[in-house]
């Protein structure tokens, strides 16, 4: 089944607050409300007190990372292309080296705080402790690593569209050009050292601004009637100082920089509320004089960071549940997606 337009699903509504891929004041408010912790609804996702059963938690995970994430996707299509098998396994490469202890007294004593004698954790050990729990790589963004690699997402990510139904727009109506040839597909997926070109005329941002109204007949009528009644009054004043102007010299007007320069061949416009959304991933490199950028690598995530733009925590439960999910709910495909095509074009999985 297609999705309806956004325009006619009310995305942006603040009741639901559920994050887009937008750079609307709205959207603002919504990413607001689910990240602030002065916020009353971002305890509907804070899992550590609540009273719902695990399979909510799994599915308000779910509304949320999706909404932001693929929500110009159906649920079918993401389920079954754009989900990979399993996340994957990003290791530190320091180990920590723990002592071994004998006795049923010195298991029960590494758990007490300060024994250090017979065997608890010490101020050191638990630093370590923490330190190796912050050094982990958040993978939970990397569920969607392959919709990073659609065209779409990727004008978006590059900040040539305010948002991801724009960018789907500029290549559905032929506005963009992927390796110098033009592309109606936004369902494409890029590979390494792809580059996608934008048509500047049909960047939003880029146009010139619109001219003002002409006046209505009404309003020139009123206009003429002051004009007439200030000349009146003008042409009396004007006799009187006429003799006492005549006297004083009138001083010599200095030229001045002319008014009427040339016109800006150029506009650029910034919508408003835009600064928080103005960033542009690791993987991709743009150029802003051209319209056009380069997909250099494929996301990835390093201890304590991961590339994937998200509103959420990339280690956090809301992507573990989220990823649970999925999991849980995806169709057992069996090898039959190599047989059936794919939405970029093609049979199988890239």
């Amino acid at each position: 089944m297609p999705l309806r337009p956004y325009t006619t699903r009310n995305v942006f509504n603040h009741k639901r607050a559920i994050p887009r891929m937008s750079w609307s004041p709205e959207n603002l408010f919504n990413i607001w409300q689910r990240t602030s912790t002065e916020s009353p609804l971002r305890r509907e996702h804070d899992f550590t007190r609540t009273n719902a059963t695990p399979f909510q938690l799994r599915f308000i995970a779910k509304r949320l990372v999706r909404g932001y994430h693929g929500d110009h996707i159906g649920y079918t299509k993401f389920s079954r292309w754009y989900m990979p098998e399993k996340l994957p396994a990003i290791h530190n490469s320091s180990s920590s080296s723990s002592g071994s202890s004998t006795g049923g007294g010195m298991e029960v004593n590494k758990w007490v705080e300060g024994r250090e004698r017979g065997g608890g954790r010490s101020g050191e050990e638990k630093r370590q402790k923490k330190k190796e729990k912050d050094s982990k790589a958040p993978i939970g963004t990397m569920l969607f690593a392959d919709v990073e690699r659609r065209l779409d997402v990727l004008i978006f990510r590059a900040c040539f569209a305010q948002s991801v139904w724009e960018a789907r727009r500029y290549v559905v109506q032929g506005h963009v050009k992927l390796n110098g040839q033009v592309v109606k597909n936004p369902n494409v997926m890029l590979e390494p050292g792809d580059m996608f070109t934008v048509d500047p005329q049909t960047i939003v941002m880029l146009r010139a601004a619109q001219s003002k109204p002409a006046p209505t007949s009404e309003s020139e009528s009123a206009a003429a009637a002051e004009e007439s009644t200030e000349t009146s009054g003008s042409e009396q004043v004007d006799s009187e100082t006429s003799s006492s102007a005549s006297s004083t010299p009138t001083p010599t007007p200095t030229p001045g920089p002319s008014s009427s320069g040339p016109t800006p061949s150029s506009h650029f416009h910034l919508p408003p509320y835009a600064q928080p959304h103005l960033f542009v991933p690791a993987y991709l490199l743009p150029s802003f004089l051209t319209c056009s950028a380069v997909y250099v690598r494929h996301p990835t995530a390093r201890p304590g960071y991961s590339e994937i733009p998200s509103p959420y925590d990339a280690g956090g439960e809301l992507m573990s549940l989220g990823w649970e999910y999925f999991k849980r709910s995806a169709p057992r495909m069996r090898k039959k997606t190599d047989k059936w095509p794919n939405p970029w074009g093609g049979y199988g999985k890239k």
